[in-house]
């Protein structure tokens, strides 16, 4: 997709319920849990980013 994107895995449980994602696997978008519970496949997560506008 090529998108200048930063990626980070978080394992910190105290910061990851900071973001209100209340299972997990979870993607976090600018700040907004927008996935989580689902591990979901790499054409889903682009289908879900063009959806998001990326």
């Amino acid at each position: 997709m090529n998108l200048p994107v930063e990626v980070e895995y978080i394992t910190d449980m105290e910061k990851v319920m900071g973001y209100g994602a209340m299972s997990m696997p979870a993607i976090v978008v600018n700040e907004k849990v927008v996935s989580m519970g689902r591990v979901l496949r790499a054409a889903d997560v682009e289908k879900l980013l063009h959806g998001l506008g990326y």
